[in-house]
């Protein structure tokens, strides 16, 4: 329910969005049967009439006029969902008696008088009573506001005539919609002179015409309800206006009786800094400015004013380049400031002498010092180009700090409070901090590192630690800047989430045990552990983000998603963009074009702030406690380089996905449920590694001082765009890097015991199968040219094989037929092709001993369905393709070797373990099964040689 102040086309789309779902969710309570003996009143609105109609000053609607003009044309979306509401119910005649009312304006006593939803005429009331109070304290006659010319005509029907005819209404046969109003209209201009008149007041009216005014004319037509129901009203307007504005005084009198002592008063410094250059024309700034400061005033109003339960105001801070002759000059921006009706008193005039033009955070930090001196509550960092758009911004961050305070158990102020941007969805532009902010840094609003980016996030993420940031549903636009162009150059701040954060955190930290003796243990208990979720995202599944995005994550944990889109021109970027982008838990990048995993993780990683990442694929299903479960392993264990979770497959129900177990393929994913300490590597379908080593809640008691060393590891570029080796080399890295700082922290040797990246069997996500399951075998074949590579990169973890492997042997094979194609010989390439079959049934015949009878023990974990296991020539199938598989690989790597043209590498294998295996294990056993092989393709070729006499 609301007047004009709130049914309007700025919140058209959420009221129609709200009122429709709570009418379809009492459609769905009601749950009665085939019956007719359950009523069902719905309260609708004149507003479903067509604008077209109600220009004329004598108009009176009747309910058949709604479809008079052809396609219905409602006054904006609130009409139109009363509208679409009733020709719902209209599906459920003949299950409910539906009773719908059309009602015009009611108003009376118990309606809303001051909280921005009332009606005209309580709206009057209460002015003429505030004028009567005011005559005679402050001015001889005090103003009267109108929204619009006061020319609009309107009918308004008192509360009890409305309930005598919902009364009527409900035990009648009358089942379409009815109008509820009166009939007798009365402009908006007599409307305020009468309530005037009941006050007892006198005022000097103003009109403001840029509020929403609604219709020219609304009057309602009764003769439906004459008839059917045998009513009509009997309350006049001045009888009904007068037992109103009895009601009202009694409310204004108890309220000021509440109040007497009026509540302190809070500042918020506008920090403003303006400049002409770079616009079109100097006086587009101007331009920029009249509409903020417009929009300035629109969205406090009410706040402002005396009557409010907690009186704000504001001051701006208008900071000009003192070489900017255009501004300075006859000080063009101060004056438009004044002119719009800001008292000079609100307006203080910095000259930015120091700084090159367009060092906005600069700006800011001249400006803060002198705001918090003079008393400043709370800091916006605002634009000039910003048009704020949503009523009620001030009490409403005051209310949001109030909460922070409340729910952290942290003093008031810490904390950071952002505007949600509509030009640069999801990012926490424009923050507002309180004074407290001040003192915690010593006078200092952001560092010195900051020129004019990256200031507004850092803030956001500072107080992400303490989970006292958030994006309030107050919205602006950005006129210029935001993703795009700005009228400066962009100077990013290098790295601003690593040191500077953690040089921030630990004053935080200072400030809570020196200024509110917080002992270490509290300021650990009160910092949320940070967790940022990276998905590289090329298939742009919907659904498949859905389900991550809607995860559930501990109360002492502070989640965030970063999604980078590396299918610039799939169709769904659109869905993706309007159901998440608006969420500042969710940052959505997009890459100009497929730039490949390894670069969008890196990406990910660059707009990471947190303690730690989460890398998941864009395919993937995770178990609802996935997020407890990481949580809880970092909590548990500290000091990790990170942690590698569980990927399962769903169960191999054919050949091929049975093959795809058996062949290797599979086996590190749910490495985390076979190696508990140290894991070698993970893949990065879901891993999670430390992005910052240490922090204050992770501090030693040995050196309390120490916070925060980044970990600067990334995704090697060196490998494959689509996948292959990246992530053993990311898994190394990170572990070299964390062992590294974290022995020059510790100052001492951790070798034996550093935990390296350990097991979370628990953080359980379903990998589904590619493409469903469907057969091929290039997938590994392309990862595995990028394995290849790791072996050049890491020789320590090579060692040379005793025998050629299948891909070694074809490499051979293949030089041989060249060899006979050039020298004409038919024997040598007949005699290459035959040694090729031999390698391709040697490699089968040995998976089929290695998996039925030498090790038939290893296959039994494999996630393979009771059909294949039972069935033997299902199973032999499997084992045999599974060595196809196992030979596309070993080609892939081999490829990988020769385009690199690392030829010293052939012959050498990777340690998948790294090192980490008992020397007799894997490398023993690799070994061995390469001279069995040999020696199985000899003795196959002897026999076919044999055979064939």
């Amino acid at each position: 329910m609301g007047g004009m102040g709130t049914i309007h086309d700025d919140n058209g789309t959420s009221i129609y969005e709200q009122n429709h779902t709570m009418t379809l969710n009492l459609l769905k309570a009601t749950n009665v049967p085939d019956t007719t003996d359950t009523h069902f009143f719905y309260a609708s609105s004149a507003c479903v009439y067509p604008e077209a109609l109600q220009t004329d000053c004598d108009v009176s609607l009747r309910e058949a006029d709604v479809f008079s003009e052809g396609i219905p044309q409602p006054q904006s979306l609130y009409g139109l969902e009363k509208l679409n509401s009733e020709l719902l119910l209209a599906q459920y005649t003949s299950k409910i008696n539906i009773r719908i009312s059309r009602f015009h304006n009611i108003f009376g006593p118990g309606g809303s008088w001051n909280n921005g939803r009332e009606k005209a005429p309580a709206a009057f009331l209460r002015k003429a009573l505030a004028c009567r109070h005011l005559i005679g304290e402050s001015q001889p006659v005090p103003d009267f506001e109108i929204w619009g010319d006061g020319c609009q005509r309107r009918s308004f029907l008192f509360i009890d005539d409305a309930v005598d005819a919902i009364i009527k209404l409900l035990p009648s046969t009358h089942s379409t919609p009815i109008n509820i109003g009166s009939d007798n209209t009365v402009s908006i201009q007599e409307l305020a002179e009468l309530a005037l008149r009941c006050a007892g007041a006198r005022a000097n009216f103003i009109y403001d015409n840029s509020k929403p005014v609604g219709v020219s004319a609304r009057n309602s037509t009764n003769d439906v309800s004459r008839s059917a129901l045998d009513w009509a009203p009997s309350t006049s307007l001045w009888e009904g206006m007068e037992k109103t504005c009895a009601w009202i005084q009694v409310e204004m009198d108890t309220y000021l009786a509440h109040h007497e002592k009026r509540a302190e008063q809070l500042t918020f410094a506008i920090l403003l800094p303006i400049t002409s250059r770079g616009s079109t024309e100097p006086g587009a700034c101007l331009s920029h400015l009249r509409n903020f400061v417009q929009s300035l005033k629109d969205t406090t109003w009410r706040d402002t004013h005396p009557s409010a339960d907690q009186v704000f105001r504001y001051v701006i801070y208008l900071a000009v380049d003192a070489d900017d002759h255009f501004l300075c000059g006859g000080n063009r921006a101060y004056q438009t400031i004044l002119d719009l009706g800001i008292p000079s008193i609100q307006v203080h005039q910095l000259l930015n002498s120091t700084h090159p033009k367009g060092h906005v955070c600069n700006i800011w930090r001249d400006c803060a010092p002198q705001a918090y001196d003079n008393g400043c509550d709370y800091l916006v960092l605002m634009g000039d180009d910003v048009t704020l758009k949503d009523e009620g911004w001030m009490r409403k961050s005051h209310s949001a700090f109030l909460n922070f305070s409340k729910s952290s158990n942290l003093p008031l102020g810490l904390g950071c409070v952002a505007f949600t941007d509509e030009s640069f969805p999801g990012m926490p532009t424009f923050p507002i901090i309180h004074r407290t902010h001040m003192e915690v840094f010593e006078g200092q609003v952001i560092p010195d590192t900051f020129t004019n980016q990256d200031g507004d996030p850092y803030l956001f993420q500072l107080y992400r630690r303490w989970g006292t940031s958030t994006m309030f549903p107050c919205r602006l636009t950005n006129a210029i800047g935001g993703p795009g162009e700005a009228r400066y150059e962009k100077k990013r701040t290098v790295d601003w989430s690593l040191a500077p954060l953690a040089h921030a955190e630990r004053m935080v930290s200072a400030y809570l045990q020196t200024h509110h003796n917080y002992s270490s243990s509290q300021v650990r208990d009160v910092r949320k552990l940070t967790l940022d979720v990276i998905i590289p995202c090329y298939r742009v599944d919907v659904a498949v983000l859905s389900a991550v995005l809607s995860l559930e994550a501990p109360s002492t944990t502070s989640v965030n998603y970063i999604i980078i889109i590396d299918s610039p021109t799939s169709p769904q970027i659109p869905t993706i963009l309007s159901q998440f982008s608006l969420n500042p838990n969710i940052r959505i990048r997009i890459n100009k074009s497929n730039l490949g995993a390894p670069y969008s993780r890196n990406r990910g990683l660059s707009e990471s702030s947190a303690d730690w990442v989460h890398f998941l694929d864009d395919d993937v299903v995770p178990s609802p406690n996935l997020l407890f479960a990481v949580s809880d392993a970092i909590r548990a264990n500290p000091s990790a380089a990170g942690f590698v979770c569980s990927t399962q497959f769903p169960p191999a129900n054919i050949i091929f996905t049975t093959a795809v177990h058996l062949s290797g393929v599979t086996y590190f994913w749910d490495i985390a449920t076979k190696i508990k300490t140290d894991v070698p590597w993970g893949v990065t379908a879901n891993l999670v590694a430390r992005r910052v080593l240490f922090s204050p809640h992770l501090e030693q008691e040995s050196n309390p001082e120490f916070c925060g060393i980044p970990l600067p590891t990334k995704f090697s570029l060196s490998y494959p765009k689509t996948g292959g080796g990246e992530d053993i080399d990311y898994c190394l890295t990170q572990r070299a890097t964390h062992l590294e700082l974290f022995r020059s922290a510790n100052d001492h040797n951790c070798g034996e015991q550093y935990p390296g990246f350990l097991a979370a069997p628990q953080g359980i996500v379903t990998h589904p199968w590619w493409d469903n399951g469907k057969r091929s075998y290039w997938r590994f074949h392309r990862w595995s040219v990028g394995d290849g590579h790791l072996i050049k990169a890491y020789p320590d973890l090579s060692y040379r094989d005793y025998a050629p492997n299948s891909a070694e042997c074809f490499l051979i094979c293949f030089i041989f037929l060249s060899i006979g194609v050039v020298i004409g010989s038919l024997r040598v390439m007949m005699l290459s092709v035959e040694i090729t079959g031999c390698v391709v049934l040697a490699n089968i015949l040995h998976d089929v001993y290695r998996h039925m009878i030498l090790h038939p023990e290893r296959t039994k974990p494999l996630n393979v369905t009771r059909r294949i296991r039972r069935n033997i020539f299902l199973w032999v199938s499997a084992v045999m393709e599974s060595a196809l598989i196992r030979m596309f690989s070993e080609l892939g790597r081999l490829r990988g070797l020769l385009e690199k043209r690392e030829w010293k590498s052939v012959g050498k294998r990777f340690d998948w373990f790294v090192g980490r295996a008992p020397e007799n294990g894997p490398r023993a056993e690799e070994r061995r099964n390469s001279v069995e092989r040999i020696g199985l393709m000899v003795v196959v070729f002897a026999i076919l040689r044999g055979l064939r006499g």
